[in-house]
């Protein structure tokens, strides 16, 4: 019988051994499972952990803190007769006191020019049944000023109603209202 050759010897081609992996390390896929699961865990307190909002706020107080001692105040007119050619003035005083951490406080008084206004400084009263309207002044004394820390001063606002405006005017009663501020 004639003899034969292995297969590897006749230019065949056979599988050869592989090197065992034991001992080695773990292999590929357990080596990128584990480098994924790595990543994972450093974003999973991103993804899925809490969050919250922080408010942040301060209040950074006047030097000065004025303040009226009441909030409200009257200046009456009284009786305005066209018959006596003669503006009409009256005034009305409120206190004030300033409690900020300045030895001495500044302070300015503004107001809004009432509710009838009809341009800057133009204040109106407005006749209480009719759409007529009586124009008036008002002024501040001080009109700004300082004071030292806890010592209580009075405003005295004066105002002015000029006989030309109202000897024409419709009979009846008029009023407005004013907001005054001490700043700060």
């Amino acid at each position: 019988m004639p003899h034969r050759e292995p297969s590897s010897a006749r230019g065949g081609q056979s599988a050869a051994p592989q090197p065992s992996s034991a001992g080695k390390g773990p292999p590929r896929a357990l080596a990128a499972a584990l480098a994924v699961l790595a990543c994972l865990a450093a974003a999973v307190p991103a993804a899925f952990g809490d969050t919250g909002t922080l408010a942040v706020t301060a209040t950074v107080l006047s030097r000065s803190q004025c303040k009226f001692d009441t909030t409200t105040s009257t200046l009456n007119f009284g009786a305005l007769d066209p018959a006596v050619a003669s503006d009409v003035a009256a005034s009305a005083s409120v206190d004030f006191v300033c409690r900020g951490s300045a030895p001495v406080a500044a302070f300015l008084f503004m107001d809004d020019n009432g509710q009838n206004m009809s341009g800057p400084g133009a204040r109106r009263m407005r006749h209480t049944a009719a759409s007529e309207f009586l124009p008036y002044d008002l002024a501040f004394s001080p009109a700004s000023g300082t004071v030292p820390k806890n010592v209580h001063r009075t405003l005295t606002i004066s105002g002015t109603v000029r006989w030309a405006d109202f000897r024409g005017s419709m009979a009846g009663a008029y009023a407005d209202s004013v907001v005054v501020s001490i700043l700060p």
